[in-house]
């Protein structure tokens, strides 16, 4: 069984509009699944109302570390806690699917910011159009489709593979 867990913004948005963003996606993660096989970790679930934001990142970051691949929502780099998630989660080799397309240009250039294998993965798309003798224009979109279609990666999760012992 894959174990996903969710990961995104929730300090500084409304908790309950934070909390149906999380179970919308979750939702939208079992209806999509392609195998009957993957369950989710909510972070909305797993820490009572009004625990604080130290404690809360000591409960979810335990449960991340126990999982088979994280789902990062938009708006992540402009949270602390997301942020740390998806950093820790690099660092373990965790994978990290990007469930939510960007929304806009600024948005990737935020990403790009603070998430250097996006860009890293953007740069080498384009450069292998421009090998193939893309006309660069051209190119520019090409690179920036594949990687919205990477953004956009479907909730299957079928890349992710499960150790043994899991």
């Amino acid at each position: 069984m894959k174990h996903i867990y969710i990961c995104g913004p929730v300090t500084g948005r409304p908790l309950e509009e934070a909390r149906q963003h999380f179970d919308t996606v979750e939702k939208n993660i079992h209806t999509a699944a392609t195998d009957m096989s993957t369950c989710t970790s909510n972070p909305m679930r797993l820490c009572p109302p009004g625990t604080e934001w130290h404690q809360a990142m000591k409960i979810c970051i335990r449960e991340l570390v126990q999982l088979d691949g994280i789902a990062l929502l938009q708006g992540w780099q402009h949270s602390k806690g997301a942020f740390l998630e998806l950093k820790l989660a690099e660092e373990l080799h965790i994978p990290v699917v990007y469930i939510e397309p960007p929304a806009g240009p600024d948005y990737l250039t935020s990403i790009f910011a603070v998430a250097p294998e996006t860009l890293r993965y953007y740069n080498a798309r384009l450069l292998q159009f421009q090998r193939e003798g893309v006309e660069e224009s051209l190119a520019g979109r090409r690179a920036l489709v594949e990687l919205v279609n990477r953004y956009l990666d479907p909730y299957g999760f079928e890349y992710i593979s499960i150790e043994e012992g899991k």
